[in-house]
């Protein structure tokens, strides 16, 4: 059933960023998208304070009987609410990204967009960020019960740190992107998909990012505070919305016309991490302490910050004329 969910919730995830680019040109895209984002980082955010109090109120049925309801309501709107973005290609972007009506539909096509490096390494570094994330949201629960003795209610409200950190950055991010795009164009004549890469990515993805993975960790391992393992998981997601929504966007903006298709591929290599650093984040945890765990998420990232300021650089001789 939660694989049912997963393929379920997996549509909004990929469509929502093509829906957008729809919408919106690349001059002004990257602010409804980082609204986009910000919308879905919500759920994190109240989520879990609401899952809290409902498991000591009525045990943990009562949060499915809650999602039950939430999704019957989201179908209806869906169903009568939401209307159609698909537009007209020759207008936005290169005439010759237009797909042909005759065209036969491919559910693969998307993941061939993977064999591109500039694609890949993109996708991975939010997988990278975002799964570390998921991760430590896995880790946190049994580890605050036990170390500090938390309620089930409590540890819904510890959750309201990651999730500030997410919608507080999710917001700026969109504001600076939009910012630098500009100022790209005053000063180029012309956007380009790497002007999403803004200077401010880099002080989150080398520094904040990772130092946060380490200041989450020890703390707990070596029992300080819990106020120190809060507050660096705030730290640590408003970090992470600073990779995560640039290299999205960028995506986005470097394959025009398959918005949506980019999108279904980075998040692939997104869940494939999720899932394998979630699958290890426990048993490591149990075998040498969350500190070293989250030391080497902290490592992962800082190392592939590299990668992904290389595609900075080199992003315009990476990408080809027909992704």
């Amino acid at each position: 059933m939660r694989i049912l969910q997963a393929v379920g919730i997996s549509s909004a995830w990929a469509i929502g960023a093509g829906s957008v680019a729809d919408v919106y040109s690349v001059e002004e895209r990257g602010k409804p998208l980082s609204l986009y984002f910000a919308g879905s980082f919500t759920g994190p955010m109240f989520g879990p304070v609401v899952a809290g109090y409902l498991v000591e109120r009525w045990d943990w049925p009562s949060v499915f009987w809650l999602l039950f309801v939430i999704g019957c309501l989201l179908l209806l709107m869906v169903v009568f609410l939401m209307e159609e973005t698909y537009r007209d290609e020759g207008r936005w972007n290169k005439a010759e990204n237009v797909v042909k009506k005759d065209e036969p539909i491919n559910p693969l096509a998307s993941l061939s967009l993977l064999r591109h490096p500039f694609v890949l390494i993109s996708a991975t570094a939010t997988g990278l960020a975002f799964g570390g994330m998921f991760a430590v949201e896995n880790m946190l629960p049994p580890l605050y019960t036990h170390t500090y003795g938390m309620s089930p209610g409590l540890i819904g409200l510890s959750f309201f740190s990651p999730g500030l950190g997410e919608i507080v950055g999710s917001i700026l991010c969109g504001y600076f992107s939009h910012y630098f795009l500009h100022r790209a164009i005053a000063k180029r004549g012309y956007p380009l998909p790497e002007d999403r890469l803004f200077i401010l990515l880099w002080p989150a993805a080398f520094i904040l990012n990772p130092l946060a993975f380490f200041l989450w960790g020890w703390p707990v391992q070596l029992n300080w505070s819990s106020w120190v393992s809060i507050i660096m998981f705030g730290v640590e997601t408003f970090a992470m919305v600073f990779i995560f929504n640039p290299a999205l966007a960028y995506l986005v903006d470097a394959v025009p016309g398959r918005g949506a298709s980019v999108t279904a591929a980075a998040n692939l290599v997104r869940m494939i991490w999720s899932c394998v650093l979630s699958l290890i984040a426990n048993p490591m945890t149990n075998a040498v302490g969350p500190g070293w765990v989250t030391f080497l998420f902290g490592i992962m990232n800082f190392a592939w910050a590299f990668l992904l300021l290389y595609v900075k650089v080199r992003g315009p001789m990476m990408r080809p004329e027909k992704p």
